[in-house]
C-alpha cells in the first residue's frame, strides 16, 4: 500500500471537459516519470509481439500472445482484438515479459462467428465499453477468489454485447461490439478528440455521464496515457451514447478517498508483477505492480446491488 499511497499522493485533477453527455476530468502528475513497457499498438506495428489461437481448433478464452522483443509488452483491460476465428477482449492488464511467450485471459465479444478471417490477431483501435468492463471486472474479481483464474461469465457477456447491438440498432450479422463502434463513435470521433485532449503531464482521468461515475483510468506516465487515451474516451463516449446504461452519483472525494482506505487483495498475475484487487462502498478496482512500478489503475463504480 506504501507504493499506491505515493502514487497517488503525486495526482491532483485538472479542469473537467464536456462533450456532449461526457464529461472527463483530467488526472495530472506532479512529477512524470518514463515506464520501461512497450504499449500494445506499437508492439504490433514494430512486429514485436505476435498473437495467436492458443492452437489450430482455439479456445474461446485463450489466447497465446509471443513477445519477441527485448522490452516489456503492456497490454491493457478490455482492449480488443480482431480476427483470427473470433474478436476478443483481455479480461485484465497484462504486462507481458521480454522474449516470453505466455496464454493470456480474454472474453469473446463476436458471438456468431468461429472461422478464421487471419492467423494473427491485430488491434481494433478500441476497448470494451466502460459498462462492459465493469461487468467484466466483477466477473474476473470472483473468479480470482474462487479458482485464481481470470475467468468471465462469457454468455452474459454476449449477452451484453447483444443488448448493445439492438439499442444501438447496429447491423451486426455476428454481434460484433467492434460494429457498434464502427456505426456509432467513428462518425463523430474527430471532435470527441478535439475537444478532449491530451494535457501536458496528463496521467489519467475520471469519466462521467450525465454527472455520474462511470470510470476512470491512471497510468504510471503521461506518455502512456497518451497512447491509450483515444482508445479509452472511445469507450467512455459509446455508453454515453446509449441512454439505457445508467451510472451512480459518485464524488471525486469519494473515489480517491475510497481508492485509499479498501483493502487491496493480491493476486498472482498473469505475465509479470502481482494483481492487486479492492472493493469500496462506492467504487472497485485493480492495480498492477510491477518492479515497484504501478503501470496502471483502473477504477469502476459499485451498482447498488453489487
Amino acid at each position: 500500500m506504501k507504493t499506491l499511497n505515493e502514487f497517488l499522493a503525486g495526482l491532483h485533477t485538472g479542469q473537467p471537459v464536456e462533450f456532449q453527455r461526457l464529461k472527463v476530468m483530467p488526472i495530472l502528475v506532479d512529477e512524470d516519470r518514463k515506464l520501461p513497457f512497450i504499449d500494445l499498438d506499437e508492439a504490433l506495428k514494430q512486429g514485436f509481439i505476435v498473437i495467436t489461437e492458443v492452437s489450430e481448433g482455439g479456445s474461446v478464452p485463450d489466447l497465446q500472445v509471443s513477445n519477441k522483443s527485448d522490452a516489456d509488452v503492456i497490454i491493457l483491460d478490455g482492449e480488443e482484438l480482431i480476427g483470427a476465428k473470433q474478436n476478443r477482449i483481455v479480461n485484465t492488464t497484462i504486462v507481458v515479459p521480454a522474449t516470453t511467450s505466455l496464454t493470456i485471459p480474454v472474453s469473446c465479444v463476436q458471438q456468431r462467428r468461429w472461422n478464421y478471417t487471419s492467423r494473427d490477431f491485430s488491434s481494433s483501435g478500441s476497448v470494451a465499453y466502460a459498462s462492459l468492463r465493469r461487468k467484466k471486472h466483477e466477473h474476473v474479481t470472483q473468479s480470482l477468489r474462487a479458482s485464481a483464474t481470470c475467468r468471465t461469465d462469457q454468455s452474459e457477456i454476449w449477452r451484453d454485447v447483444e443488448g448493445k447491438v439492438a439499442r444501438m440498432a447496429t447491423p451486426s450479422a455476428s454481434l460484433a461490439m467492434s460494429d457498434i463502434y464502427e456505426s456509432t463513435v467513428d462518425t463523430t470521433e474527430a471532435e470527441l478528440h478535439e475537444e478532449i485532449p491530451h494535457l501536458e503531464n496528463q496521467v489519467g482521468f475520471l469519466a462521467f455521464i450525465d454527472g455520474n461515475f462511470a470510470g476512470g483510468e491512471v497510468f504510471g506516465s503521461a506518455a502512456l496515457c497518451g497512447k491509450k487515451l483515444r482508445k479509452l474516451l472511445r469507450s467512455y463516449y459509446l455508453d454515453s451514447l446509449d441512454q439505457a446504461v445508467k451510472f451512480p452519483a459518485v464524488s471525486v472525494e469519494q473515489i480517491f478517498a475510497q481508492v485509499q482506505s479498501a483493502s487491496h487483495e493480491p493476486f498472482a498475475a498473469v505475465g509479470k508483477g502481482t494483481e492487486l484487487r479492492f472493493e469500496a462502498p462506492n467504487v472497485q478496482g485493480s492495480w498492477k505492480l510491477v518492479d515497484d512500478l504501478i503501470p496502471h489503475l483502473l477504477v469502476f463504480p459499485r451498482l447498488s446491488n453489487n
